[in-house]
């Protein structure tokens, strides 16, 4: 992936690098989420840096990468994770994390949900 910026480059290849913990392969969204929380702490949220890093985020050809970044076992759900991933999603248009049977239970029907409890 080719940056515009050389800083951010820098910094996705040195993190693209590191092998992916679940599979032992490089994974691309891991480099892309790494640049965007360092440039974001950094410099802020108006950084071109960070928007960069935003826009690689939903490039077509990774879309399907990113869901399953999010729909892993695991993921990060701290509070800066979930901002990046609700803000991923309303830019994508579409929820990227797995929601489970309660939560999908939750969505279609709150009045059902409280009558089983």
């Amino acid at each position: 992936m080719n940056f515009k910026d050389a800083q951010l480059q820098r910094c996705y290849d040195s993190n693209f690098l590191e092998l992916d913990d679940s599979s032992g392969a490089p994974n691309p969204i891991r480099a892309l989420i790494v640049a965007h929380d360092l440039f974001f702490l950094l410099e802020g949220a108006h950084s071109s840096r960070v928007h960069e890093a935003i826009a690689s985020l939903l490039l077509p050809e990774l879309r399907a990468d990113l869901r399953r970044w999010y729909q892993r076992a695991g993921a990060q759900t701290d509070a800066a994770a979930v901002e990046l991933r609700e803000q991923l999603s309303q830019l994508a248009g579409e929820k990227l994390e797995q929601t489970d049977n309660l939560s999908r239970a939750r969505e279609s029907s709150p009045l059902k949900l409280k009558e089983t409890i």
